[in-house]
């Protein structure tokens, strides 16, 4: 008969670690094998997504490394680490390696005639992504919104200090959020919010306004997330005088008109967010027909379509606001809406170079 030990839990996660560990040195000669033949970047990506992705298996085993001991996370961090960096050399290299390649080949197979004539009269069409914006713009616009943007380049404080985002939020960590190398807490912009903050220390209070524009965040490319997409914001903030009623009204006027129906119903919950307090998620009535979404106010079901709240007292603070102050802000991922609006399922379709998807959705 087999004796059983039961052996303590810091025991187990050790020699858990160490098995993760050993297996992924193991593996390292491989995944360094594959990087080296990879030919295009879809195959870089999914070897980087396996490793080093947010759920790879070395992202995973740093992440058990917390529950060991002081002497045994250095030992197993080290060892991590070196294999971490060998991947991020290998794919880095490799990833200059093929988009030389890449435009080599563009350079010899896709050389254009600009003197040919059109054939059968075909051209594109605006760009959907300009096509919204401009809606979203002339519709604020006719309200007497301002309609802003700022840089894309950020600093910490402006992308999250000014926020009330902490130092400790896994938002400002190197996983979720690319910094600028050789640049001291600099980083692409996660989130439009900023101009908000710019534009309270520039102008003070009453604002209304809406910030359209691109923001970066570290994910894998797939058919709903990407590292770059479009937001939109806005904010209305004064003295006194604004409430969440205020807000609701807001978002029921924006959503009916990028849907171009007459009314929506509208459903907020309680949600967290560091900006706001309260926070809440912004929910809208649907229906399905013939397998397509409708956003109708007689809807028998819920769509989740963003974030917001009233203007956390500490952003007034950074923002140099002195005395009462009150105001609401919310937030779309623009890329979403249109999703939505077009049916389309795909996020890579908005993307893409095909100039019949310019045709089709003009």
């Amino acid at each position: 008969m087999a004796i059983c030990y039961n052996l303590p839990v810091f025991q187990m996660r050790h020699l858990k670690v160490m098995q993760a560990v050993e297996d992924i040195e193991g593996k390292l000669v491989r995944w360094l094998d594959s990087i080296s033949r990879a030919l295009t970047f879809h195959e870089l990506e999914l070897i980087k997504v396996e490793t080093i992705g947010k759920s790879g298996v070395l992202t995973l085993a740093f992440k058990e490394l917390m529950h060991l001991s002081i002497d045994d996370k250095k030992l197993f961090g080290e060892r991590l680490n070196r294999a971490k960096n060998s991947i991020e050399s290998a794919i880095a290299n490799r990833l200059k390696h093929i988009e030389i390649l890449t435009i080599t080949e563009k350079l010899k197979n896709e050389t254009l005639d600009i003197t040919l004539p059109v054939v059968n009269g075909q051209f594109g069409s605006l760009h959907m992504i300009t096509q919204t914006v401009r809606r979203i713009r002339d519709h604020y616009h006719s309200r007497g919104f301002l309609v802003l943007d700022g840089p894309e380049i950020e600093s910490d404080f402006f992308n999250f200090d000014a926020l009330n985002i902490p130092k400790h939020h896994p938002a400002r960590q190197s996983h979720d959020t690319f910094y600028l190398d050789g640049l001291e807490e600099t980083l692409l912009r996660t989130h439009t919010s900023c101009v908000q903050i710019r534009t309270m220390m520039k102008m003070g209070l009453p604002i209304r306004m809406i910030s359209i524009g691109k923001t970066y965040r570290n994910d894998q490319l797939d058919s709903t997330h990407s590292p770059m997409f479009h937001q939109i914001e806005g904010l209305v903030v004064d003295r006194k005088g604004i409430t969440i009623g205020h807000l609701k009204n807001e978002l029921k006027k924006f959503v009916a008109t990028f849907f171009e129906v007459d009314e929506v119903d509208i459903r907020l919950r309680p949600s967290y967010f560091p900006f706001t307090e309260p926070g809440m998620e912004v929910d809208c009535r649907y229906t399905k027909e013939n397998g397509r979404l409708r956003i109708t106010k007689d809807g028998d079901r819920w769509l989740e379509l963003g974030g917001a709240g009233m203007v956390h007292p500490n952003v007034f603070k950074a923002s140099g606001i002195e005395g009462p102050a009150q105001g609401f802000a919310f937030g779309f991922g623009l890329e979403r809406l249109i999703m939505l609006r077009y049916g389309i399922s795909d996020i890579r379709v908005i993307f893409d170079t095909d100039v019949r998807y310019l045709q089709h959705y003009a």
